[in-house]
């Protein structure tokens, strides 16, 4: 899972002359390049932002996901309809992730960024003869790694961007998620147990009190894992507003698409006529989410660099196959410091 994925972070700029004659403002008390840079991006945009030369960001994301419903497509299936289909429904899942981020600028034009995942999952059963169980999975997840390059625009100037994206996971989490030496549900493994390419695209816009912007982006897995199986590739597409209430304050309002396709092959452990989710072909779906957030800045004092922010959203379409588990509503909460 991927989930996937993000985050954003406060730009401390180098000093500039021109921060000498600050124009009076709602964003007074920051340099001219601060305020150039103050973006506020949604936390789970993977890649939406960059750094001037030699900053450095280090970060933490706590992301939580409730999911409830079953679907099968975009109708809701009862409890009692799956269970006549199979031998088990399940009643619910959590997804929980802690991430920890690095960001680094060689140049004004490009920065790298890591970002190591911690994951913690529980689903629940539902048994044909009444018994209940949940299962537990937890452990790192899939490291990825990503450019992300100015092509278009300045980066020290207000205004319009367009950056390049170009990124890659790394098979770290464990795919071998098992109880009484049975593997869990696709969707309980850690990991995707292959490489898989992220590549996308983000148009970035900023003015002296709202910033806004557009993503795709795409992972594209690159060979079947040592289960026989291969995740289906996945497609995400993001647009956002903020607008920048103070110098320490903004709120922001996200539409993000995901999609992502049904698994290819199979894992020769698990019988798609006892579970839904053993079954490889109906892994697949869509959803639209939105979310709000807001974000906190730190521009003075001994806290400067930080920022705190939230987002919480629920979705307002879903296409799923099924019967599956749905999401009801997710969170994330970070802080991020910037530094040179």
């Amino acid at each position: 899972m991927l989930a996937a994925a993000l985050g954003f972070s406060l730009d401390l700029a180098l000093a500039d002359p021109a921060a000498s004659n600050p124009k009076p403002q709602d964003l007074t008390g920051l340099s001219l390049e601060e305020l150039l840079h103050e973006q506020i991006t949604p936390i789970n945009v993977l890649g939406s932002h960059t750094h001037l030369k030699n900053q450095i960001m280090v970060g933490y994301r706590y992301m939580f996901t409730q999911m409830g419903d079953n679907l099968e497509g975009t109708r809701e299936v009862s409890q009692a309809e799956v269970l006549a289909r199979y031998p088990v429904v399940h009643t619910g899942m959590t997804m929980q992730m802690h991430m920890a981020e690095l960001m680094y600028a060689p140049s004004d034009f490009a920065t790298v960024m890591a970002m190591i995942p911690y994951e913690d999952m529980s689903m629940d059963h539902l048994f044909r003869n009444g018994s209940t169980r949940t299962d537990h999975a937890s452990g790192l997840g899939d490291v990825s790694f990503m450019g992300m390059f100015n092509v278009l625009g300045d980066p020290h100037h207000l205004g319009q961007r367009l950056v390049l994206n170009a990124g890659f996971t790394a098979p770290t989490g464990s795919i071998d998620q098992s109880l009484n030496g049975s593997h869990l549900e696709y969707a309980m493994q850690l990991g995707s147990g292959t490489f898989d390419l992220l590549p996308g695209l983000t148009y970035l816009g900023e003015s002296d009190q709202w910033a806004w912007g557009a993503q795709v982006l795409g992972t594209v897995r690159l060979d079947y894992n040592d289960n026989h199986y291969r995740l289906g590739n996945e497609y995400r597409l993001s647009a956002w507003a903020q607008f920048k209430l103070t110098d320490w304050f903004g709120p922001s309002a996200r539409f993000d698409w995901h999609a992502w396709g049904h698994v290819q092959g199979a894992d020769p452990t698990l019988d798609p006529n006892r579970n839904p989710a053993f079954d490889a072909t109906k892994l697949w779906g869509e959803r639209l989410d939105f979310l709000a957030g807001i974000n906190f800045y730190i521009p003075n004092g001994p806290l400067r660099g930080n920022r705190f922010s939230l987002e919480g959203g629920v979705p307002v379409y879903q296409n799923i196959g099924g019967p599956n588990l749905g999401v009801n509503w997710l969170i994330t909460v970070a802080l991020n410091y910037t530094f040179h």
